[in-house]
């Protein structure tokens, strides 16, 4: 249907241009390929006998031979010059150049054998293995269903999940203003919105580093890519558990991602696909200097509207979005380096089908209702003085610059007026230095690092853009400036300074298979003061002979906090403290012969003083010095110098995850011709707010109470509020909270990446990916709130249940299949490739939304007056959007995978 309805809607060139690239998958070269063939002869250098069954990689063209028994390999080029063929062994890579100077030449080449029968790879050894996943480029460069972006195999390793949606506003102007509660909102909630959760940690407590220089978020709205171009990341490194000590400033985890360091070779790719384009370039400036320069552009919005707009999904959402990356090498001398990166990403989110009769959908710039600017740059500078005796050091400095314009706009539910609507702004500078430093003790046996780091952040928050039609805003508006402190200090605008300072120290000591690593971290905070010590420590014991290690660790790790209406004097609390964490883990590691790696890891993370929503925390004392109040009352400001005002936040919510982890990998070393990995997670994270609940009728007589006495004091003891009044009276606010899952947990996650080269130019892949869905709290019916109306017509507020978190949307099911086909010609290669996201067309659920005009129903709704069905149910759930919707002549509708068609060349 979905090519009928194509064909339907387009013109003959469009039709032409389709059925030639699928031509392009299946028919032969359009330029003649190899022209010169030679010989070449492999042969032991102990005894020059032929070395048979050998497999090696011809480095210009990606292909992969084997040799016979009399040691022969032929292999085809397009011309004369030089070529690198590469072998890997037990303990390194074999690169061997040759010179080709005249067709059918007979070339002998002599390497050491390994074994009789060829030639192995085993895993890269890393400086850490427990609770880090390490992927190379060559493992991800094609990852099936991420239209080539490597990033996205993030969400495929153990521990790791996305937010559904991943991209969403970091923003919370709906909790500033309360303003989310008009429409009946969730009552529960015991997470921040943010990008990725690791092993149960918050979703904003992550770091996320590009070579060492901080990255403001990895993916751009709605999932669809990350912010890096795929042929810039040469390695992706996480750290889950108790990571090492120079990573500080995170409670979650670690995402470090690796670019490359050295550029033999010139050389440029170019990436086109249904919904982006990208291309990346790298040179080799001298000797002892390279650039590499990488830029994307994504175009989701047309393509779709453009080739299909009937199978876009009502409530779709796709983002415009934009990246580039920057990086300049040098060495100046033998043993110094000079390294310049600048990298940074835009977001726009441009289109919901939804509200297609408001805005024109042929203008690619329109905006919805509600919409997001977003966007981000780093700029870092890096030296690095290796003696190339034992001792290292390095110093980095960077700038980080974020901006997010979160737009609001509130129509009444009855006529559609607009009320009001305005933008929610947030601007982010962040200064990052750090000095890194090696020294080797004792050769083989004890190395000493340490370091120190500074953070200095600069935020600011304000409106902007109010608009209205509505002669009552005014008088709204104006409430709300003299009621909500949070409200006024977003349009009187608000600023934060911060500083960090950390200083670090560990040791690596190492005997035989044994290796000890106990580390030391200090970290301070000058909001609160605060200087707090952390111990980590990771132990591991290899029994060389078996490939079998054992694992165990733990660490303290401390982060601020990290939303501005949280620790703002004008709108939340500058008291709170750092939030605290500790990771603890224990596993085994197996190499299975020299191709495959298990891994098996139980963890217990536990959570304190993070930042929660605290609707009872008050500061009796604040002083009376508001503009605003000063010029509309001055008398009340001058008889209460001291007024009594809600804090909002406090540190009270604490909580814990724990689980078992197991990883299957076949590592890829770019001759086997079958390669992936298979992970899966078993766990449980909660959370406890450690608020009072209080009954309606409690809290209805606690609001009486309150209107005729003044807090003169409050204390908290072991999480429960006492509360002082200027009448003599006092009350306790017990603590009679419990625990709820988290709201990102997920008890089962698997996922399963494989790709077989089942000839020598072609290669198909796949993803699947399977998720316990989010714990939600359900609605459970609905309210009339139109009692008195003159209107006529009904309005309904949804009723929550009790039982917070209590069930979750469906499980999330997702299989990605990709095709490539490798063209090799002298000039380089041409990969072009099909994708099939979501092959099933499954519909993921990742939220809902309740019609106001609707009571609460688990089935279909039928107008009275015209008798259509008009709301397939209340609440109505909302779909992650990567599917496309096609309807048959009988009106049934089919979900379909999206298709995503791209050609990449390298030259």
């Amino acid at each position: 249907m979905f090519v009928k309805k194509f064909l339907e809607k387009n013109n003959i060139v469009k039709r032409k241009f389709l059925l030639g690239v699928l031509l392009f998958l299946v028919q032969t070269p359009l330029f003649s390929e190899n022209k010169v063939t030679v010989e070449v002869f492999f042969l032991s250098e102990r005894d020059k006998s032929p070395i048979s069954n050998l497999r090696f990689l011809l480095k210009e063209t990606g292909r992969s031979y084997s040799t016979d028994p009399f040691g022969k390999a032929i292999i085809g080029v397009q011309s004369f010059g030089s070529y690198e063929l590469r072998i890997v062994s037990s303990d390194r890579i074999i690169s061997k150049e040759i010179i080709v100077t005249s067709d059918r030449q007979k070339i002998i080449l002599t390497i050491k054998p390994e074994t009789p029968s060829g030639i192995h790879i085993v895993a890269k050894k890393e400086s850490e293995s427990l609770s880090r996943y390490s992927l190379q480029q060559e493992e991800i460069i094609r990852l099936p269903g991420a239209q080539n972006d490597s990033l996205k195999a993030l969400q495929t390793l153990p521990g790791i999940s996305a937010v559904p949606p991943v991209g969403l506003t970091s923003s919370s102007f709906s909790n500033l203003t309360n303003l989310g509660n008009l429409a009946g909102s969730s009552p529960y909630s015991n997470s921040d919105r943010g990008f990725l959760v690791i092993r149960g940690g918050g979703t904003l407590q992550n770091g996320y580093y590009l070579d060492g220089f901080p990255m403001s978020y990895p993916y751009h709205l709605g999932d669809q890519s990350s912010v890096l171009n795929n042929n810039i990341i040469r390695s992706i490194n996480v750290y889950s558990g108790a990571f090492p000590v120079q990573y500080g400033f995170a409670t979650g985890g670690i995402i470090d991602i690796r670019t490359p360091d050295e550029v033999k070779k010139n050389h440029s790719i170019i990436n086109v696909n249904t919904f982006l384009s990208d291309v990346y370039h790298q040179h080799k400036l001298s000797e002892n200097a390279f650039a590499i320069v990488s830029a994307r552009k994504s175009y989701p919005n047309y393509t779709l509207m453009q080739f299909y707009p009937d199978g876009i999904p009502q409530d779709a959402k796709y983002a415009d979005y934009e990246d580039f990356q920057t990086k300049f090498n040098w060495k100046p001398g033998e043993n110094h380096t000079i390294t310049a990166m600048f990298f940074g990403a835009k977001d726009l989110q441009k289109y919901s089908k939804t509200m297609e009769n408001e805005f024109d959908l042929g203008n690619a710039l329109s905006r919805p209702p509600v919409g997001i600017d977003r966007s981000f740059g780093t700029s870092g500078l890096r030296y690095v003085f290796n003696n190339g005796s034992g001792i290292e050091s390095s110093f980095s400095i960077s700038n980080n610059s974020f901006k997010e314009n979160y737009e609001m706009k509130y129509d009444n539910p009855l006529s559609g007026e607009r009320i009001f609507g305005f933008g929610n702004v947030t601007r982010q500078n962040l200064t990052f230095a750090e000095n890194n430093n090696k020294i080797r003790i004792l050769e083989n046996y004890l190395y000493f690092r340490f370091g120190a780091q500074y953070r200095e952040t600069n935020i600011k928050l304000n409106g902007q853009d109010i608009e209205t039609n509505n002669s009552q805003f005014l008088e709204i508006f104006n409430d709300l400036l003299d009621s909500n402190r949070q409200f006024r200090a977003l349009f009187e605008g608000d600023r934060i300074h911060t500083k960090e300072i950390a200083q670090f120290a560990e040791l690596e000591f190492r005997l035989g298979g044994f290796r000890f690593l106990p580390g030391y971290r200090n970290d301070y905070y000058d909001k609160s003061g605060e200087k707090k010590d952390s111990i980590r420590a990771r132990i591991e014991y290899e029994f060389v002979k078996t490939g079998t290690k054992l694992l165990a660790g733990s660490g303290e790790h401390y982060n601020a906090p990290t939303r501005i209406e949280q620790y703002s004097s004008k709108s939340g609390n500058p008291n709170l403290k750092m939030e605290y964490s500790v990771h603890s883990s224990v596993g085994i590691e197996q190499s299975i012969g020299t191709d495959y790696l298990i891994k098996i890891e139980g963890f217990h993370n536990t959570y304190s003083n993070l930042v929660t929503p605290d609707s009872n925390i008050q500061n009796p004392y604040t002083p009376n010095n508001q503009i605003r109040d000063i010029v509309n009352d001055p008398t009340y400001v001058v008889e209460n110098p001291y007024i009594v005002t809600n804090l909002n936040y406090s540190n009270l919510r604490d909580g814990y995850s724990r689980g078992i982890e197991i990883f299957l990998k076949k590592n890829h070393n770019g001759i086997k011709r079958i390669f992936g990995w298979l992970s899966y997670t078993n766990s449980i994270s909660k959370r406890n707010n450690h608020q009072a609940r209080l009954t309606d009728d409690e809290q209805r007589q606690r609001t009486i109470d309150n209107s005729m006495r003044t807090l003169i004091y409050q204390t908290n003891y072991e999480g429960n509020y006492i509360n002082f009044y200027d009448d003599g009276n006092y009350e306790i606010l017990y603590d009679n909270d419990k625990e709820e899952y988290y709201d990102y947990d997920r008890t089962h996650m698997l996922s399963f990446v494989g790709g077989w080269k089942f000839l020598d130019d072609w290669q198909i892949g796949g993803k699947y990916m399977y998720l316990t869905n989010v714990p939600i709290t359900p609605i459970v019916g609905s309210e009339n709130a139109s009692a008195g109306s003159s209107t006529g017509i009904n309005l309904y507020l949804p009723t929550y249940s009790k039982d917070y978190n209590s069930a979750r949307w469906p499980d999330f099911h997702q299989l990605d299949i990709r095709l490539d086909r490798f063209y090799n010609y002298q000039w380089g290669y041409m990969n072009v490739y099909i994708e099939f996201i979501n092959f099933f067309g499954n519909r993921n659920q990742i939220s809902q939304n309740f019609n106001n005009l609707y009571p609460y129903s688990t089935y279909s709704l039928q107008n009275p007056l015209t008798g259509n069905m008009v709301q397939p149910t209340n609440p109505e759930p909302i779909y992650n959007s990567n599917y496309i919707n096609s309807k048959t002549g009988s009106g049934n509708v089919y979900y379909l995978p999206l298709i995503s068609v791209g050609m990449q060349a390298k030259f």
